[in-house]
């Protein structure tokens, strides 16, 4: 399994357990998480982006695959396919999310909800991003 792969994976799964628990966290707590300040509800959501930010950044450094003479494997041009592929769809998945949420919640509702719709968005356009970035390097990239 080549780190890019690797790195999907564990990036899928951190999304999918990182905000997981956040919205479960949201949903579950409703009552205590509309009476807290906004200096709270910030803190909530730094730990839980500064976690992904740790568990990506640990990933990238412990998985990285090396050269013989210890410099880093250069990406070739399958490598730059698959992730541009993958980008492509994440975008149009980000798109809609965001088209949403900027052109049509701010007529029904605001604040907050406003807030995690656009990091569900984000959420998912990553998560689709590492799974055919993964699906790519599985079945291989079709043209």
């Amino acid at each position: 399994m080549l780190s890019r792969e690797r790195f999907a994976w564990v990036w899928l799964g951190a999304l999918a357990v990182v905000f997981g628990a956040y919205f479960t966290y949201l949903s579950v707590n409703a009552d205590a998480v509309a009476a807290m300040h906004m200096g709270q509800r910030i803190l909530v959501l730094a730990v839980a982006l500064g976690s992904l930010g740790v568990i990506a950044a640990l990933t990238y450094l412990l998985g990285r695959d090396r050269e013989e003479d210890g410099s880093p494997t250069p990406i070739d041009e399958r490598d730059r396919r698959i992730d541009s592929r993958a980008s492509v769809y994440a975008y149009y998945v980000l798109m809609a999310g965001i088209i949403v949420v900027g052109c049509v919640m701010p007529f029904t509702s605001g604040g907050w909800t406003i807030v995690h719709a656009t990091l569900l968005a984000i959420a998912v356009a990553e998560g689709v991003h590492a799974s055919l970035v993964i699906l790519g390097y599985r079945r291989g990239l079709r043209v």
